[in-house]
């Protein structure tokens, strides 16, 4: 067999992957084909495919010796269609051949495959089999042959073979672009092959509107497939895709740690804008969060949540100008595009994903002092000077000595329990197809009471006959999620270990102690310490339920071979539903009048959705170039309403019905709002691609929004990217054929963020509740900004692309700048207007940034199945504002009054630090002396000489993986690495120093004993040990409590086992196509520079995971 001319085989029978087609998959007509000019005179076959392999750019399979048996050929040709070309050429020969994906494949119509002597068909063993892709689609023209010999033979268009063998030995299955399988044959056997894509094989980059070639891309994007999202995990297709793309950062939640129903803070190449509330209405998507796209609509960040992993087929991260600019004013930080598995054709296929996941809480981050440190620690701070403080001492010196050491944190944690369920049937035929899935999850968190039920059924058609293509997509989901009634985990964290957690009778005390924390004088006020076990213990009610369903048509027509139309229509529906409720006989109401003791609060949100697009493309290949253009208009409108009410006042043995409720709260009312917001945009695409070398990419979008003042309504977004396919240059298939991709892109564009609330730019008013001698009135709630314009953000990328031995070494690099102007950002007004906040444009944010992704397989042995990988991967990242001047003075001053870390200043970072700097505690005193702007030395604290002290931004951030295959096992790891950023750690102000009377009352950590100065001479980190009387004895915000934190994570371990029908016989007997077992370790550990608490209101937790995986 010869294969070309960038190798020379051993084997008669091998394919050689192609890299990428040449013609976009929307045409495939005769006028597609390349041209040749060839004049031969009676020469082999072979010989003739030489020849062509030197004027056409396509991949060659045939057999050599096979070949040569043929007659000879003549060929006088002068620019004709290769089509043309091929079929003058075999006329009157008895030779088959198809071209197909790039590969021009030629065979005899008379090969079996083997020629058998009559000894050898007497004992031959009979084979026969399919072969199919992952997705169940049959594959034609795939090799089926024995292994070191000739013998072998292809499957037809319905991927079915026949074959026989003379003696026991091993069969390949191959086909382009997919991974080869080994089976050994010892008897007549029916075999039912499914490949998979290589890891070079994601040809196609789905960006939610066009599938574009990746040969033909220029922008900056990362694809990965459903089985690279569960290697990593089964919890969410969030948690998996950080560990995949370094672009890709879920920003660490200290405060809500593992807590289920909480959303993730997601960043895509950083940050565009300033994270502000008032920026958004009741509902507003945070502005820094990507734009997600579903099956090619719109989608929120709760759907993608909640979404069965099971479903996903891929993801694409779309990252710079040329890849988001088609999406214009929601782009500008990235778009995370994510296609469900599609029905394919065929017999009825069922297959089932069982999820499973223990979280188990972790405690030990917490660094607090037990009963006799605590009680020694007052002593020291003079805690028991006071009125009857000896007595107090003695009670819990006596408490202590009869064992009592009580441990808190462990009360309202559990372990936590995760069970999902997914079951997915598919069918039918080439012309209707149908996937019915079914999903359910029931999340148990790590507190107590914590959890989150959700479910989901989606109906998937399509319809495919001649010109017509049609596809309905319904889905129905819902969740309910409960929070804990333990309340914040932070309230058991602090309470002393010197106290009993119930009575001597064992039941639950309502207070553990009173404490006089405020003067000597017996007559004050006392200090009630809550027992948490019998708040937890009321009736407690914090839900939320869900319900909604989504419906996405689409259909297109292929109206001449250059000319199609598509078009689509999404529906979106959902309601939801938060009731909150707190009893009447909880201790936050021990000094409330007894008719507005407990709280009751509901709110009621109602979503209508639509979107819809029509678009027309055109797509033609000639001679060497390919070209592709597209036209879309789209019109969406959103629509939400919200009623709420809240009430105060219910009977101490009430569970929150709202009928029981004694008064509206204070001063309040039912609320109700109403939010419309509509979109429309048209949307030029141009993609052109010159010999397989050169590629360029237009577009052109203009939008218009209710967003934005009535000056700006409208705004047009643009983009051009440029590649250069250099592993396509002829002198680099001769000399370097060991180079399978090498290519050099680079796009300039402009994008838009519209992450803000719809009202923006208009005033708001509301009636004024009863009327006067003039009536009634209505007044001014908001001010909009009628010149407020669009935040737009320039993007520029620069980005290689390399992979060698047939894609065993790979490596992507990306370069960008991206620099959003002007920004939004809302000012503070004067308080005599009744308005806090007021949008305008001020400022911009240049941001840099350095992608890197490296991947090996130092051994890839796909005979034996033996493969080992390797990976790092990393990003750095950094920004700055500019263009404030004293613009944003009084948003400053405000943030330095309510004791804010974050400063708006030209020239820094928008996570830069701000505190006073510190030089450190005097050894003398045991004060801390502070170093203002000039310099100068002083134990007087002024917030006004802040400064820059650190940067929570790491340096660099990515991930270390290595995984491993060895014949029906897989092993995977995967370390995440943070270094170079800076931490506040609050708990060294909050439980170390800053401990007045009243904090007293709760647990400390160890060190406000260990570390703190006691006497003069003493070199500390932490000031004197003393309760907080004066300002004098406070602890400020400066630099002593930033600290570098440098760490690293065990994200993923993963261990797998998977038996197919072909090579298990008790799988075959239970009538299944394969059966796989997962096993996981995520977030196992953690190794930091950093003593801090984590988890502040709900705990981190650590999690082993089990994944089984059906297919009949």
């Amino acid at each position: 067999m010869r294969l070309g001319r960038q190798c020379q085989p051993k084997l008669n029978h091998l394919f050689l992957c192609s890299s990428l087609c040449l013609a976009t998959t929307t045409v495939v007509a005769q006028s597609n084909q390349p041209k040749v000019s060839l004049q031969l005179k009676n020469v082999s076959i072979p010989t003739f495919l030489s020849q062509l392999n030197k004027q056409v750019k396509l991949r060659f399979v045939y057999n050599v010796t096979e070949l040569s048996q043929l007659p000879k050929i003549s060929v006088n040709a002068k620019s004709q269609l290769l089509e043309e070309v091929l079929a003058e050429a075999f006329k009157g020969v008895n030779v088959q051949y198809r071209l197909a994906n790039g590969v021009l494949t030629v065979r005899s119509r008379n090969t079996s495959g083997n020629n058998p002597t009559n000894s050898e068909q007497a004992h031959a063993i009979g084979i026969s089999g399919t072969v199919s892709d992952d997705q169940g689609q049959p594959l034609e023209m795939a090799t089926v042959r024995q292994l070191g010999t000739a013998r072998g033979t292809y499957t037809n268009a319905k991927g079915e073979f026949v074959f026989s063998i003379p003696e026991p030995g091993e069969l390949i299955v191959s086909y382009v672009g997919m991974e080869p399988q080994r089976f050994k044959i010892n008897k007549p056997t029916n075999l039912q092959v499914q490949l998979k894509p290589t890891a070079g094989a994601k040809e196609v980059v789905v960006t939610g509107i066009v599938s574009r070639q990746k040969e033909s891309f220029t922008g900056a994007a990362a694809t990965f497939t459903g089985d690279e999202l569960k290697v990593v995990g089964n919890n969410n297709v969030l948690q998996s895709l950080k560990s995949l793309d370094p672009s890709f950062v879920l920003v660490e939640n200290n405060a809500f740690g593992s807590n289920p129903n909480v959303l993730p803070n997601i960043e895509v190449r950083g940050t565009t804008s300033i994270s502000n509330d008032g920026l958004k209405d009741l509902y507003g998507n945070d502005p820094n969060q990507p734009l997600f796209i579903l099956d090619g609509f719109e989608t929120t960040l709760r759907v993608v949540a909640d979404l069965d992993i099971n479903r996903v087929l891929s993801i694409t991260i779309l990252k710079d100008a040329a890849s988001t600019a088609m999406y214009g004013a929601k782009a500008a930080n990235g778009v995370v595009v994510i296609e469900t598995k599609k029905p394919v054709p065929g017999k009825l296929r069922l297959s089932y994903n069982g999820d499973f996941r223990v979280e188990m809480p972790d405690l030990s981050v917490y660094n607090m002092m037990n009963s006799s440190e605590k009680l020694e620690f007052e002593r020291l701070a003079g805690a028991f000077s006071g009125y009857s403080g000896d007595m107090r001492y003695n009670k819990l010196r006596t408490n202590i000595a009869e064992g009592v050491d009580s441990y808190w944190l462990s009360e309202p944690v559990q372990v936590g329990f995760t069970n999902g369920h997914s079951i997915f049937v598919e069918g039918g035929d080439e012309v209707f197809r149908y996937g019915i899935n079914l999903n359910y999850k029931k999340t148990t968190g790590a507190m107590k009471g914590s959890g989150r039920d959700t479910w989901g059924a989606a109906i998937n058609m399509g319809y495919r006959k001649g010109k017509l293509n049609l596809s309905n997509q319904l889905n129905i989901y819902g969740y309910t999620a409960n929070e804990s009634n333990y309340g914040s985990f932070s309230d058991w964290v602090g309470m002393n270990p010197y106290y009993r957690k119930t009575g001597f009778d064992g039941s639950i005390t309502k207070y553990v102690d009173t404490v006089n924390v405020g003067s000597e004088n017996p007559n004050f006020e006392p200090q009630y310490v809550a027992n948490p076990l019998y708040n937890a213990s009321l009736p407690f009610i914090n839900r939320s339920k869900n319900f909604g369903f989504r419906n996405n048509l689409q259909a297109n027509v292929q109206l001449t071979k250059e000319f199609r139309i598509d078009a689509g229509l999404q529906l979106e529906r959902e309601n939801t539903e938060n009731v909150n409720f707190k009893s009447a006989l909880h201790t936050d109401y021990r000094n409330t009048d007894i008719t507005k003791k407990g709280s009751y609060s509901r709110t009621d949100y109602n979503k209508f959705y639509y979107q819809g697009f029509a678009m027309l493309t055109y797509a033609k290949v000639w001679d060497k170039n390919s070209l592709t253009g597209n036209l879309r208009s789209t019109i969406e409108e959103n629509t939400t309403r919200t009623i709420g009410m809240s009430a105060t006042g219910f009977p101490y043995n009430s569970n929150g019905n709202p009928a029981f409720a004694f008064n509206y709260t204070e001063g309040g009312k039912p609320s109700s709002s109403v939010n419309k917001y509509r979109r429309a945009s048209f949307i030029g695409l141009l993609n052109y691609m010159y010999d397989r070398r050169y590629t360029v990419d237009i577009t052109y979008r203009l939008d218009g929004s209710s967003s934005f003042g009535v000056q700006n309504k409208v705004l047009p977004f643009w983009s051009i990217g440029a590649g250069y396919n250099i592993h396509n240059e002829d002198f680099i298939r001769d000399n370097y054929p060991w180079i399978t991709i090498l290519k050099l892109r680079g796009s300039y564009g402009t994008t838009a963020n519209q992450g803000f609330g719809n009202f923006s730019s208009e005033d708001i008013y509301t009636y004024i509740t009863g009327v006067n001698l003039s009536g009634q009135g209505v007044e001014l709630t908001t001010i909009g900004n009628p010149q407020l314009t669009w935040q737009t953000t320039k993007q520029t990328n620069l980005g290689l692309d390399l992979a060698i031995l047939n894609n065993q070494y790979t490596a992507t690099v990306d370069a960008y700048i991206k620099n959003t102007d002007p920004l939004i950002v809302p000012i503070t007004m004067p308080s005599s207007t009744g308005i806090y906040q007021y949008p305008i444009n001020v400022g911009l944010q240049k941001s840099r940034g350095v992608e890197v992704r490296l991947k090996a397989s130092p051994i890839y042995n796909l005979k034996d199945r033996i493969i080992w990988n390797v990976g790092i991967m990393g990003a750095i990242y950094k920004a700055r504002y500019d263009g404030f001047f004293n613009t944003l003075y009084s948003l400053n001053k405000e943030q330095a009054d309510n004791q804010s870390l974050q400063r708006y200043y030209d020239g820094n970072s928008p996570t830069a630090i701000w505190a006073v700097k510190s030089a450190g505690i005097d050894p003398g005193t045991g004060k801390e002396i502070y170093i203002n702007k000039d310099g100068q030395y002083t134990y007087n604290y002024d917030v006004g000489e802040a400064v820059v002290v650190g940067d929570s931004r790491p340096f660099a951030e990515g991930t270390i993986s290595t995984g491993v295959v060895i014949k029906n096992f897989s092993m995977n790891a995967i370390i995440r690495y943070r270094f170079g950023g800076d931490v506040y750690n609050q708990a060294l102000l909050d439980r170390v120093e800053n401990i007045s009377r009243i904090a007293l009352t709760q647990n400390q950590d160890k060190r406000a004993l260990y570390e703190r100065w006691k006497k003069p001479g003493d070199v500390s980190a932490y000031k004197a040990i003393k309760i907080i009387r004066t300002d004098e004895d406070k602890s400020y915000q400066t630099s002593r409590f930033v600290q570098r934190d440098n760490n690293l994570v065990g994200e993923s371990f993963n261990l797998g086992y998977e038996l197919r029908k072909q090579n298990t016989e008790f799988i075959a007997k239970l009538g299944m196509q394969s059966l796989r077992f997962n096993l996981y370790l995520n977030d196992i550990f953690r190794l930091s520079t950093v003593k801090m608490e984590r988890g502040i209101t709900y705990p981190f937790a650590n999690t082993v995971a089990f994944s089984i995986n059906a297919l009949f």
